[in-house]
This record gives structure tokens, sequence and C-alpha cells, in this order.
């Protein structure tokens, strides 16, 4: 990548990191006074002012408290259920012509995880390519100090998360209003035209 790897790592971790927390549903439950801190330290990032994080940010701010009581109730029905999900995290539904979990799709994520040394926890539990875990391996290749690690991640981005991000958000915004889950998907769609663009111009 043109730009050096701990540029983009100190730009692009902390919108990463939020987004992981948010998939693993860590933000659902968060009080006011936790809100604000959030966005607080986010407003202070350099990348801040790029159009997608500052309209994201824009947004949360103006969210009320029952708003925020409410997001839990459209996170589950996006991607965790009782219903057919409506937004699934997982990159088989979108890649899979069944749209079906445990695919092929998800041994090819679980292969590049081995390939950096890796292996999920929740093996056989929770599909490895799942939304959390994909952005969870992207944090630990912009973290490692490994020059083979760093060159998966042009590799990791173009073969997975540039390639299933797209239909993933359309199906979001086809299926919740709430501020808070429209902000996370514009701040995803920001990291993802971020890395197209870093990759672009290798």
């Amino acid at each position: 990548m043109k730009n050096s790897i701990q540029q983009i790592q100190q730009e692009m971790t902390p919108w990463i990191l939020l987004l992981q927390k948010y998939y693993q549903g860590h933000l659902c439950n968060l009080d006011t006074a936790t809100w604000e801190e959030i966005i607080q330290a986010l407003q202070a990032e350099p990348t801040a002012t790029m159009a997608p994080m500052a309209e994201a940010l824009e947004a949360l701010a103006a969210t009320n408290d029952s708003q925020k009581q409410e997001m839990k109730y459209d996170f589950n029905s996006l991607f965790i259920g009782p219903d057919v999900l409506k937004a699934p995290p997982y990159e088989s539904c979108y890649l899979n012509p069944e749209r079906t979990l445990m695919q092929a799709e998800t041994l090819r994520v679980r292969a590049k995880y081995h390939e950096a040394g890796l292996e999920i926890a929740q093996k056989n539990v929770e599909p490895d390519d799942f939304m959390g875990f994909e952005l969870e391996f992207l944090l630990y290749l912009l973290s490692s100090e490994s020059e083979a690690h760093h060159n998966l991640i042009p590799q990791f981005m173009q073969e997975h998360l540039l390639v299933w991000y797209k239909p993933h958000l359309e199906a979001i915004r086809n299926n919740t209003q709430h501020p808070i889950c429209l902000s996370m998907a514009r701040i995803l769609e920001g990291i993802m035209e971020y890395f197209t663009t870093m990759i672009n111009h290798v």
C-alpha cells in the first residue's frame, strides 16, 4: 500500500475497533455517558473529518436516550434473530447462492486466518466469516509487526470484506431507520472506501 501500515493503523484502528465491538453486540446496552465518551473520542480523531465518519458522528451525537435504549431491538432484528435475519453479518449469506451459513466462503475465510496462524476460539459455533471476526482479523493484521501479515491485508480485503460489504449495507439500509444502526453502516462504508483507495494506489 502507498500509505505506510503505521499510518493506516493510526487512521483506521479506532473506527474498525468500534465496528468490531458493535457487531459483537457490546454497544447495545451502553448508557448515555459512555456513548458521549465514545463520540467525543472519535471526534478527536484526524479522520473524523472524512465525510462518512463526520456524517455518522453527527447522527450519533443527535440520538436521544430512548433511541439508544431501543437500538438493541433493531440490532437483533438485523443480525441476531430470533426471526430470519434481515441483514445477516456473514459473508456466505451474500456470496453463496443458497444464502446459507458454513459454506465454502466460510472455509476460505478460515484458511486465511490459518495462513496468519490464527483460529477462531468458537470454531464451528460462530461462523468464521462473521463480520465481527473479519474486522478483528483486520485489526490483528494491522497491529502485527510481521511484513507477511501486512501483505495479507490487501488480499484479504479484496477477496473478502470488499466483496460483500455493499450488499450487506444495502440489507441494513432496507431494513432499519434507526440512527445508530445507520451510522454504523456509514462508518463501515467509510472504512471500506478508505481501503479501496489505498489498494488502488499500490
